[in-house]
């Protein structure tokens, strides 16, 4: 019987559970515990009031239900990036040339000059990383050419900032700071062709300068860029995303979100970690008073702080090739503000790479967990490429989670030419699934990694570079992929009640996705797109594809 003509009859008797919005035939990855499927879902008042197949859903069809034939489409949770530095980005979101996934040189600049085309002339046009330049079949040796980049953009400066090191800048931003491309200039910073003349790479003096200049345009329009910034993580597929603050993310930045989630014009869940560290003064001293009056994992379901992060401490920051060489006494100090936390019963979320830091800071997690245990605090490490199988082992008996990037996907060339071998066996996914440890992926994206998750979930299945380079042979299955980007993450945030697997009373964040994630060749899986995007049981972005 057909399930209009079903509804049709508990109608009339009277025996009907409404619900607002109907999905039936279409293939549904619940990732619950069995990664069970689906091929129906109702939904009302934002949560999924039933999932199964038709017989399951028929009782909740009335006339008022509105029901979407899928057609065989795939459908799966929202999905959820557990460590990003979106609040800083968003300060100049609408001004940004994306140059992810781009893999040619005159491809990037044709993204560039659609990009001009639709600015106003002088504005600044800003490639805030996202990209590696040996991703560009054809490009120049140098990188970006000034020359190409005044061909692009003649009526804009421009700025494409290369990962965290060095920059490319055209004619107009170095206008910008006082330089006359057409005479030989006086300033350290500048690459120079063989004329004597900037040929595009900016460094030292010269980056700082235009880095300044862009600083200056911060500010400007601030609401307008975090809503563009949410739409467009909506429109790839993100329904929740934890902000880890860092470097020079000042308190006022995230006030554009607290003014949209206010209003109930939250597109997307945002999270954050709150941060310790007072930015904007000359002492950068964690300070816990930051603290007081913080309601972790409570309020508004839209944004909300779930975790303090992701510094606890500047004097034990490291990188993949630099452990942090703490003194006793910045040990000792360490030790007390992370106590201080357990006590109070906060989470932590703590940048952490080198494997000899990781040992550093379980150190102190062990003393502090003779007193306070850490398990249900659900303490993570974030990053943590270096570690190895035995530092696992000893964070797994602390109850410590881990938080996994996609930064390889950019960054993985260099931790091949800095650990050879060693570094097909780094971000260790594939052990730390063995070990039975729960991990969660993100992707510290936008300037060390690619804000799509699913060039995040291609990574965390291929093991690949954005450019087909193979870096790593600890990539997983597209299942285990699939859940740390969802229910994982959830759990992370201390939402799996709420979200991250669709289920009976959970928030309906789903996706239906163009391609069917399982079987589509997992070479292409970073090619998969959103046809629609729900979070809270509303449409946030629905291609033409799939109606209005």
């Amino acid at each position: 019987m057909k399930l209009q003509s079903c509804a049709l009859l508990l109608l009339l008797s009277g025996s009907l559970h409404s619900a607002e919005l109907v999905l039936k035939n279409g293939n549904i990855l619940k990732v619950d515990a069995e990664f069970g499927q689906a091929s129906a879902l109702a939904v009302d008042e934002g949560k999924i009031v039933a999932i199964g197949d038709e017989s399951d859903i028929i009782s909740h069809i009335t006339e008022h239900t509105e029901v979407i034939d899928l057609k065989g489409r795939t459908v799966i949770p929202g999905l959820i990036d557990n460590h990003m530095h979106l609040v800083r980005a968003a300060q100049n979101w609408r001004q940004q040339i994306r140059l992810e996934g781009v893999l040619d040189y005159q491809q990037a600049l044709q993204r560039i000059a659609d990009t001009a085309a639709k600015a106003k002339p002088g504005q600044w046009l800003i490639a805030s990383g996202g990209f590696v330049e040996r991703q560009f079949e054809g490009r120049p040796k140098a990188g970006f050419l000034r020359v190409d980049l005044d061909k692009a953009a003649p009526d804009n400066p421009v700025y494409l900032q290369h990962l965290f090191d060095w920059g490319y800048a055209n004619s107009h931003a170095l206008q910008r700071i006082g330089i006359d491309a057409t005479s030989p200039p006086q300033m350290p910073g500048l690459l120079l062709d063989g004329s004597g003349f900037p040929e595009g790479p900016v460094t030292k003096r010269a980056q700082f300068l235009i880095e300044q200049k862009i600083a200056e345009q911060r500010g400007q329009e601030q609401l307008a860029h975090s809503r563009q910034a949410l739409k467009d993580l909506a429109r790839v597929g993100l329904t929740t995303v934890v902000d880890a603050g860092g470097f020079d993310t000042h308190d006022r930045l995230y006030e554009p979100f607290e003014h949209l989630d206010s209003r109930g014009e939250m597109p997307i869940r945002l999270f954050y970690m709150k941060q310790v560290i007072p930015w904007g003064k000359e002492d950068l001293s964690p300070d816990l008073a930051r603290l007081e009056g913080v309601a972790f994992n409570r309020g508004s379901a839209f944004f909300r702080p779930v975790a303090v992060g992701e510094q606890l401490m500047l004097a034990v920051q490291d990188s993949a090739g630099r452990p942090a060489r703490s003194s006793e006494k910045v040990k000792a100090e360490f030790l007390v503000n992370a106590r201080e936390l357990a006590k109070r019963g906060l989470p932590l979320h703590l940048h952490a790479v080198h494997d000899a830091s990781i040992n550093q800071h379980l150190d102190a997690f062990e003393e502090i967990n003779k007193e306070y245990p850490l398990a249900a605090l659900r303490w993570t490490l974030a990053h943590v490429d270096g570690i190895k199988p035995e530092t696992i082992e000893r964070a797994k008996a602390l109850g410590i989670l881990f938080a996994i990037h996609s930064r390889p996907v950019l960054i993985g060339y260099r931790f091949q030419a800095r650990f050879g071998a060693v570094a097909q066996q780094m971000t260790p996914m594939k052990t730390l699934s063995e070990k039975g440890v729960l991990w969660g992926l993100g992707s510290d994206s936008p300037v060390v990694s690619i804000y799509n998750p699913f060039r995040t979930l291609w990574w965390a299945v291929n093991g690949q570079m954005v450019d087909g380079t193979q870096v790593s042979e600890q990539n997983v299955d597209r299942r285990q992929a699939l859940i740390a980007h969802t229910i994982n993450n959830a759990k992370l945030a201390f939402m799996e009640d709420q979200l991250g697997s669709l289920e009976v009373g959970k928030r309906a964040d789903l996706l239906v996705l163009n391609q069917d994630y399982l079987s589509v060749d997992r070479r292409k899986i970073a090619s998969i797109k959103p046809l629609a995007t729900m979070v809270d049981g509303r449409w946030v972005y629905r291609s033409s594809e799939f109606g209005p």
